[in-house]
């Protein structure tokens, strides 16, 4: 079983550029309460709406969180590649390790 960790980065930003534009495209707002209506549902939809306006926002506000910390991840592990990718170089019969 081999413990590598194979990422295509061209693909994870892709998709989180996607979830972006999806949560951005997301409207949380409700729509406006219906005025000069005295029945008992139309009172219980406008609540319903104000509850789905706020998770949404609060949905839109994990997924913002979510798609940073992924950004970051990714980031993180394209930077700690390139450190791999560099010592090994360095170790490479006839080169030279540069001291730091």
């Amino acid at each position: 079983m081999t413990t590598e960790v194979k990422i295509v980065y061209a693909d994870v930003e892709s998709k989180t550029s996607d979830m972006t534009n999806a949560t951005t495209a997301l409207n949380s707002k409700a729509e406006p309460p219906i005025t000069g209506n005295t029945l008992d549902v139309v009172t219980k939809l406008t609540e319903l709406s104000t509850k789905l306006e706020t998770l949404l926002t609060r949905y839109q506000t994990v997924l913002q969180a979510n798609i940073a910390t992924t950004t970051n991840s990714v980031q993180f592990m394209r930077e700690s590649d390139d450190k791999v990718a560099s010592a090994m170089q360095c170790t490479l019969p006839g080169s030279k390790k540069v001291s730091q």
